[in-house]
């Protein structure tokens, strides 16, 4: 009786063992396994976000080109409005010499 006691000790021993092995053989090849595919995102997310540098230094260049036609046409519309307000100027001065005068409309 002690003998097969401690033979099932024995066989419960070794199989415990050998699973307990088999899980370290597992859980080793799922750490691997994780390992690579972290590497790999890290990599697809270096590559994205230099993708994603290129392209937002390609948006400031065309915002910086936009924004300088936008300052030009305005520094257009502002030469404008000041010829306009000189030339409206001298107008009304035209006007109030008309109205001085002794002679002037009736």
């Amino acid at each position: 009786m002690e003998q097969a006691i401690l033979a099932l000790l024995g066989i419960s021993i070794t199989l415990t063992l050998y699973l307990d092995r088999g899980r370290r053989a597992d859980i080793a090849k799922l750490q691997e396994n994780m390992n690579d595919g972290n590497t790999q995102i890290r990599q697809e997310m270096r590559d994205g976000l230099k993708a994603v540098r290129a392209e937002n230094v390609k948006l400031r260049d065309d915002m910086n080109d936009g924004f300088k036609h936008v300052h030009s046409r305005l520094d257009k519309l502002t030469d404008i409005v000041m010829d306009l307000c000189h030339r409206i100027g001298r107008l009304e001065g035209r006007a109030e010499a008309m109205e001085s005068r002794p002679d002037g409309p009736q």
